[in-house]
């Protein structure tokens, strides 16, 4: 089975339900209206932001990984993936891909949206940061995925990561409501990085968010391509 057929699959699985399309959108949108109303619209940009980054992390994080599990559970079909010519990986790698086609819609119009207000030069900050943003997740999310065995596991593990890593830090809301001191630590973060870059023309922080997401970046490409993920 090639990556481009696993691909296909997932597709057609979430993207025949109207409700599983519609399950995407629903809470990154809901901050977005929350953070826009409280700040009356000063956070706006910081909010679209945040709801790119949570549309990432949510199909990396969390849907990758329970997809996984559920697999190993409901069924022999990871099983015949996993023992089919190949790297697991890449495999893997065809099932996020097929996750996130749901959410590229939403992802497009809401960068279409930060690029109207910041300018299309913007865009080289915003690529930089969906694709470190993804490929970090969805590296994560495999591993989850190929490791835990309990669904109710990996459910609890993946809201508590993606509250953790888009809900508490800044990430709906600008960095700059933090501590100055604690800003320093937050941009290792790669949520906190992305959200920073795509929320600002001029980002206050772009170098230190540049090197962050880079490092992150360069980091799982090489777990992706020298590690076979395997179960203990």
């Amino acid at each position: 089975m090639s990556i481009w057929a696993i691909i296909e699959y997932h597709k057609n699985a979430l993207m025949k339900s109207k409700s599983s399309i519609l399950s995407f959108a629903i809470q990154p949108i809901s901050f977005i209206f929350i953070v826009y109303v409280i700040s009356e619209g000063r956070f706006l940009s910081s909010a679209i932001a945040g709801a790119v980054v949570s549309f990432i992390v949510g199909v990396g994080m969390a849907d990758l990984p329970i997809e996984l599990v559920g697999m190993k559970v409901r069924s022999k079909f990871y099983d015949i993936i996993m023992t089919l010519p190949g790297n697991s990986a890449e495999k893997m790698l065809g099932i996020s891909i097929g996750m996130s086609l749901p959410a590229l819609p939403y992802l497009i119009i809401l960068i279409l949206i930060l690029l109207a207000k910041l300018g299309f030069s913007h865009i080289k900050y915003v690529m930089l940061s969906v694709i470190s943003l993804w490929i970090w997740s969805t590296t994560l999310g495999m591993y989850m995925g190929v490791k835990i065995r309990e669904p109710l596991t990996v459910m609890r593990l993946s809201t508590v990561l993606t509250t953790l890593l888009t809900v508490f830090l800044p990430v709906y809301y600008p960095l700059t409501l933090a501590p100055e001191k604690l800003r320093y630590v937050l941009l290792l973060v790669p949520t906190v990085s992305a959200s920073h870059l795509m929320a600002y023309r001029h980002p206050q922080y772009a170098g230190l968010s540049i090197t962050s997401l880079g490092f992150w970046l360069i980091l799982c490409l090489m777990l992706i391509f020298a590690i076979e993920f395997r179960e203990d």
